[in-house]
């Protein structure tokens, strides 16, 4: 993934939040800007995968653009290519984050085997002895809820530490986010 489109996409949540956080009034009209804005660019992309396709030439351009991160992201924003499961449950564990790290964690998808997800929990999470219950109770059934194909959640250990480190849990300095 390249970095403009990485940085680019963490502005637009940023943004997004920050709407959302606006008084009702404010709020709705930057809201409906943003579904006309997004229902325009949509409708563009359609018209655009429509035309490839109805190119040989285009089909193989299309599968080869679909390669890329970005592509592939707006593609599935519009609606015009399925989500994958890994993708949606990246989404999934984006969802449960917040709560994870208002504990002093953080959690990572290693990865999805067949219908089972590998998670990964870091900061205060790891190795805590109620890490196993939030796993369970916040990740599992949010992972299972979302997204059916995967049936079982399993944590993997951390990443081991260099010779001689020592694991500290996760601090927070004050007015900081990590």
């Amino acid at each position: 993934m390249s970095e403009d489109f990485t940085e680019r996409a963490k502005r637009l949540d940023a943004a997004r939040a920050r709407v959302d956080a606006l008084p009702d009034g404010d709020g709705t009209v930057a809201r409906e800007y943003a579904e006309q804005l997004e229902a325009l660019s949509a409708e563009v992309l359609r018209t655009i995968v429509g035309r490839l396709r109805a190119d040989p030439r285009g089909t193989e351009l299309l599968y080869e653009l679909v390669d890329d991160p970005g592509v592939c992201a707006a593609l599935v924003k519009a609606g015009i290519i399925k989500a994958t499961v890994a993708m949606r449950a990246v989404q999934v564990i984006e969802g449960v984050r917040p709560y994870i790290t208002s504990h002093g964690g953080d959690i990572e998808l290693v990865g999805i085997e067949g219908t089972v997800a590998r998670v990964r929990l870091s900061g205060a999470c790891s190795g805590c002895g109620a890490s196993s219950i939030t796993l369970k109770n916040v990740v599992s059934d949010a992972l299972r809820r979302n997204v059916p194909e995967i049936t079982a959640v399993e944590e993997v250990a951390p990443t081991a530490l260099p010779d001689g480190a020592v694991a500290l849990p996760m601090v927070q300095v004050a007015g900081s986010r990590g």
